[in-house]
């Protein structure tokens, strides 16, 4: 009943999730650097503009200069400077310290001691140039519903992790 007078050229590409015109991280910073598969997936075809407006916001609860001293037994001693900063108040800073096996440990206890708990259910660093790049899947402590990426620079490991769960607490707090 139906005749075809034109013919269809099918093409097929090899795409996957990985694919880098995707990924905008590896749009950004070459091939060799791509993002965890679930933070991809979600960054997928975003600009670079709005990826890092996603998942690296300016967070209201900042924890900068992250510096530590070995301790016993394994333990480090942090002290922190944690930033406040709000729409209708000037910013607040003080100078915190812990005690902790490490930044990811110290950062989550202090952004907990501030009200932002944060449970860390995938975690990712990687050198970017003279740099480091942590990216971190979160979740709010007694609302698992509430799970989000988040990214952080930082000119060291301890403050990339820093900016990774301030920015997390910050996507699930607001």
């Amino acid at each position: 009943m139906f005749q075809s007078t034109s013919s269809a050229t099918v093409t097929t590409t090899n795409q996957t999730s990985a694919d880098t015109a995707q990924d905008p991280f590896s749009t950004r910073f070459g091939a060799e650097h791509r993002l965890p598969q679930g933070l991809r997936d979600e960054a997928a075809g975003m600009s670079w503009p709005l990826f890092t407006a996603t998942f690296a916001p300016a967070a209201d609860l900042r924890i900068t200069r992250l510096e530590s001293t070995r301790g016993r037994g394994g333990q480090q001693h942090y002290t922190a400077e944690l930033t406040r900063t709000s729409k209708t108040e000037q910013p607040s800073t003080e100078i915190r310290d812990i005690t902790a096996m490490g930044p990811a440990s110290a950062v989550s206890h202090l952004l907990a001691d501030a009200g932002r708990h944060v449970e860390i259910l995938s975690f990712h660093q990687t050198e970017l140039f003279e740099a480091t790049v942590t990216f971190v899947k979160v979740a709010h402590q007694s609302n698992g519903n509430r799970r989000s990426w988040a990214i952080g620079f930082g000119p060291t490991p301890e403050s990339s992790i820093a900016a990774a769960l301030a920015s997390g607490a910050q996507r699930i707090y607001g």
